[in-house]
């Protein structure tokens, strides 16, 4: 995919796009919960280069998100946020929060990919609207025609391909000129093939082999949901071309931290209790 060059002062800094555009293997923490200013800040300390925010499945309202998003940003943590929709003002005012990639989920036609590339790129790519003192950069004042040249560049559109359907026109969707990369959905993916939940079954892994190897012909960054657990599976995807994925949720990794201090505690209440019996 090419080496991507240091930035200059009027670049946005992007290190999810800057690492996966250069093959390295990134993975983010999803953000559905917990949206204090401290989360970046702890993710850059554990080298955790982005976050990924998920308006999706989740009540989170556009100043919230707009609140994580400055707080990504200052902290050198890109911010990658999901889209409750496909609608234009939801596209729009995610990038104008500052994001920094804008996740668009049930992509089912190639009409639908052309769009959602209109409402997330200016002209010529498309129609979203222009405004200056952008947050992802730093609400400098650019030049109108500098700022949207460089925007359009380097913050990232990435439709979701989790319907079979989706996976039949991977080429056509990697082929429209806008579109920066695409998340495989594993979960909505292998409920829509009727086998949820079975990763290792031949129709899922088929249909994700399917979506790299377009990736791969059209020189686009792939990255994969649903599976951060199962590193056995994200190897492979990784191995054949992929570069980021969604490798754990605020709620499941407290609620693992949480199940494990309590498991260690109760084994050891057992321990004296035994021993107390025993005396």
């Amino acid at each position: 995919m090419g080496t991507i060059q240091p930035q200059s002062s009027l670049n946005i800094n992007n290190p999810f796009r800057t690492r996966i555009l250069n093959g390295q293997i990134t993975p983010l923490m999803s953000i559905k919960f917990i949206t204090g200013n401290e989360i970046p800040m702890m993710c850059k300390m554990a080298g955790v280069y982005a976050v990924f925010i998920d308006m999706e499945h989740s009540s989170l309202d556009i100043r919230t998100i707009a609140q994580l998003i400055l707080a990504c940003n200052y902290a050198g943590v890109s911010p990658v946020v999901r889209s409750p929709s496909k609608l234009h003002w939801h596209i729009s005012r995610i990038l104008d929060a500052g994001a920094a990639a804008v996740v668009v989920p049930h992509v089912e036609t190639i009409q639908e990919v052309k769009d959602i590339v209109r409402h997330a790129k200016f002209a010529p790519l498309g129609t979203r609207g222009c405004t200056n003192n952008q947050p992802v950069m730093n609400f400098q004042h650019v030049p109108t025609i500098l700022q949207n040249a460089i925007l359009n560049e380097q913050t990232m559109v990435i439709p979701m391909i989790e319907t079979p359907g989706a996976v039949d026109i991977a080429d056509e969707i990697f082929a429209v000129d806008g579109v920066d990369g695409v998340l495989v959905g594993s979960n909505d993916l292998c409920t829509d093939l009727g086998i949820p939940g079975k990763y290792d079954n031949e129709l899922y892994q088929d249909a994700v082999s399917k979506v790299i190897t377009a990736a791969n012909r059209a020189n686009k960054p792939v990255g994969i949901g649903g599976i951060g657990s199962r590193l056995d599976i994200l190897e492979k995807w990784f191995k054949m071309g992929a570069t980021w994925s969604l490798s754990g949720q605020d709620a499941s990794m407290i609620q693992a931290g949480l199940k494990k201090m309590s498991k260690e505690y109760a084994e050891i209440d057992e321990r004296l209790q035994k021993q107390s019996s025993a005396q």
